[in-house]
């Protein structure tokens, strides 16, 4: 059974970015135009406590990004750099931050691993109503370590004039080392928790469905309600913080008000 704890406590996490990407505007600026152009938006939602929990609790998302030319911004991609294009696809250097795994809810006896910068590659295609976006990158600061890869596949497209919606499977890839760093369980966190100790032993793996719903007030202001659902598996679903005292199956839920200047 879920438990929801702090429901009224917000604050800002990764989690949520990655379900707040879904809420930028369908009509992105196109990448070689000169023009500035950001989106605004804030809202909130439930999103489980670390990777693998089995209790939620409330985030604020706010949500700030902007592009001018060749040069991007969001909380989620980061700050990113095309430097290939055509018609409709990109190749941007990028530089992002990726959360750790905080000592919070049935974690509270365990060392904190703090968040990365990661710095990679982006890669995205947009052709018609399908969006395809990749990214591969490296840790270069914090306590995380080895190589994560992320992708998205999206369909846009709208019931009427006001309703336009997008939806499509994710993944994130890490290998044996950026698994070991989250999903491990050492000798100390083992006497502290009273959980097992626990050593991964192969590469991280994590699929979603994601899905929003934007009510368009204006063309420049909206309102949009994201869900997401993830599945853990192989070692980080068979790691205690998830097998043990947490969930595979991790629910995500949130509302947004959004606007683009």
């Amino acid at each position: 059974m879920h438990e929801v704890r702090n429901p009224t406590l917000f604050s800002f996490t990764a989690p949520v970015l990655v379900a707040a990407m879904a809420l930028a505007p369908l009509g992105a600026q196109a990448a070689d135009s000169d023009d500035l152009s950001v989106g605004l938006g804030i809202g909130g939602g439930l999103t489980p406590e670390y990777r693998g929990a089995d209790s939620y609790e409330g985030k604020a998302i706010p949500w700030v990004e902007a592009r001018k030319g060749r040069v991007a911004i969001d909380p989620v991609q980061g700050l990113r750099v095309d430097m290939l294009t055509g018609q409709n696809w990109s190749v941007a250097a990028a530089v992002s931050y990726a959360r750790g795994r905080d000592n919070t809810a049935a974690l509270a006896e365990f060392e904190d691993v703090d968040g990365s910068v990661m710095a990679g590659a982006l890669f995205s295609w947009k052709p018609g109503s399908w969006q395809l976006t990749g990214d591969i990158g490296a840790p270069v600061s914090g306590d995380l370590e080895g190589v994560r890869v992320r992708g998205y596949l999206r369909y846009r497209g709208a019931l009427s004039q006001q309703w336009v919606y997008a939806f499509g499977p994710s993944f994130t890839w890490g290998n044996k080392d950026w698994n070991e760093m989250l999903f491990n369980v050492s000798a100390k966190d083992a006497t502290r928790s009273g959980l097992s100790q626990y050593q991964t032993d192969g590469s991280y793996f994590a699929g979603s469905m994601n899905a929003r719903l934007t009510y368009l007030l204006t063309p420049k202001l909206s309102v949009s309600a994201v869900t997401r659902y993830t599945r853990l598996t192989g070692d980080a679903a068979d790691s205690p913080i998830v097998a043990d005292v947490g969930d595979a199956n991790q629910w995500l839920g949130s509302m947004a008000v959004n606007y683009r200047f």
